[in-house]
């Protein structure tokens, strides 16, 4: 009987797990991470894109333990990314650099198309579309909230970080910040309830 390969692994398999991990929340957190220096060489959907590309490219040094674990992984490996173009950006505004590395240097020298990166299908032209129009109806109903709660919503929902961790970076302490987020998600989903409303009234998603 031959070896069942790991999602990450399986290309019949790669499509349906890109959709579990939610698209849509990782576009958000890549976007939110970014800044506006960094959008002017690349925009937030081809960081996630290189992410994908890159996952795929290395799905052999990943042991599959679940999705929670391979979501965390992903979303290291767009860290590390954003990091890049941030640098480049840093680099180009000093005179100095020649700009991010494109989805072509990932790929390689003599590499063909997407499809060629990825397995068939994970990274349709409609699907990138829906991803992203969803990606920015969730980032406005982000930049709705307070500032007193967004960047807990923001990093304990999108980013998955601890409450530890963010109660130590916005110097809180941790009921504090759990009370803080609870009426900052609250607030997050009616936003994105109406936002998603009005979008579907006016023809959207």
């Amino acid at each position: 009987m031959p070896d069942v390969l790991p999602p990450h692994r399986d290309p019949a398999r790669f499509d349906d797990l890109v959709l579990e991990v939610g698209p849509e929340s990782l576009l958000v957190m890549i976007s939110r991470q970014m800044g506006p220096a960094a959008r002017a060489l690349c925009e937030p959907e081809d960081v996630w894109q290189e992410t994908l590309a890159a996952a795929w490219r290395d799905r052999a040094q990943h042991e599959w333990t679940g999705l929670p674990v391979y979501r965390a992984w992903l979303v290291a490996i767009a860290r590390n990314r954003i990091q890049d173009v941030v640098r480049a950006a840093g680099a180009a505004k000093r005179g100095g650099g020649a700009g991010a590395a494109r989805f072509t240097d990932l790929r390689g020298p003599g590499s063909g198309s997407l499809s060629d990166a990825l397995p068939a299908g994970s990274v349709t032209p409609s699907r990138v579309a829906h991803h992203n129009e969803r990606a920015r109806i969730m980032v406005a109903a982000l930049e709705s909230l307070p500032a007193d709660v967004e960047p807990i919503v923001r990093m304990h929902l999108f980013e998955e970080r601890t409450m530890e961790d963010i109660s130590a970076d916005l110097g809180l302490g941790v009921s504090a910040a759990w009370h803080r987020f609870r009426k900052g998600v609250a607030l997050y989903r009616d936003a994105l309830k109406s936002l998603m409303t009005r979008g579907s009234d006016s023809g959207g998603p």
